[in-house]
């Protein structure tokens, strides 16, 4: 109800949500079809994984300036076999940040993911640091930023509402200069495709504090904007709406 037109119907909300819940299982489907029997190239992906030239682009193009490539992603369609075919056609090695302390069976899921060209770590202390470094040598580094964190004390807005989505990643471009690109990723029915805007600098306001404020709704725009494109395949099954964040 959040991400549909304002004059969507109750119908249109159910339609919705059967949708997902189709596109949620087709998308598990592929990505064991492909990663669990071992095809780790996305060129022998079925169905394929495209990355567009102008995507293409704008990687080759980030990587040239050697400042590094903070990619921040949706997680939209199916992002587990696509972000493996990401860090495949990335122009350097991708270190992926994923959730921090992840429950024993979340560890399924990142162990096939971990399968592929880049590196998969939870998020710790020393895992970003690495990131930070591997961003001040002119690498690329993953993360997801529409998961929510519960309870969160400074909300943002999303779509409108105070949401508890997370805010400390964005320090990191902040801290390391780098460029930021946004990611998402989509099914057209027969394939799965590669979506992003062009890399941003991150704006200065003068006030650390403010700085996150204003460059986190900048991303959140982005992904809005990849919601609504496709709003019944954008897979988060968590309260990002949650009255704590209200507080």
């Amino acid at each position: 109800s959040h991400v549909l037109p304002p004059e969507s119907s109750q119908e249109d909300h159910v339609r919705a949500v059967r949708r997902l819940f189709y596109y949620s299982t087709l998308s598990y489907y592929h990505l064991f079809h492909n990663v669990g029997r071992g095809d780790l190239q996305p060129e022998q992906f079925q169905p394929a994984v495209q990355m567009p030239a102008e995507v293409r682009g704008y990687l080759e193009d980030a990587v040239a300036t050697g400042r590094g490539l903070m990619v921040l992603g949706t997680h939209s369609s199916n992002f587990d076999l696509c972000g493996i075919a990401f860090a495949h056609y990335a122009p350097v090695p991708v270190q992926a940040l994923s959730l921090a302390d992840p429950p024993p069976g979340y560890q399924i899921i990142n162990d096939l993911r971990s399968r592929g060209h880049g590196t998969l770590t939870p998020i710790t202390p020393q895992t970003l640091r690495d990131a930070i470094e591997r961003l001040r040598s002119g690498g690329i580094v993953l993360t997801g930023v529409d998961r929510p964190v519960p309870g969160a004390n400074s909300p943002v807005t999303f779509f409108g509402k105070p949401a508890c989505l997370p805010t400390g990643y964005i320090r990191i471009p902040l801290i390391t200069d780098c460029l930021v690109m946004t990611l998402s990723f989509v099914w057209d029915g027969t394939s799965y495709c590669i979506q992003a805007n062009p890399p941003m600098e991150m704006e200065r306001t003068g006030d650390r504090e403010r700085d996150v404020v204003v460059n986190v709704q900048r991303v959140l725009a982005h992904v809005e904007d990849f919601i609504r494109a496709a709003p019944d395949q954008w897979m988060v099954f968590l309260p990002v709406w949650d009255n704590s964040c209200q507080s």
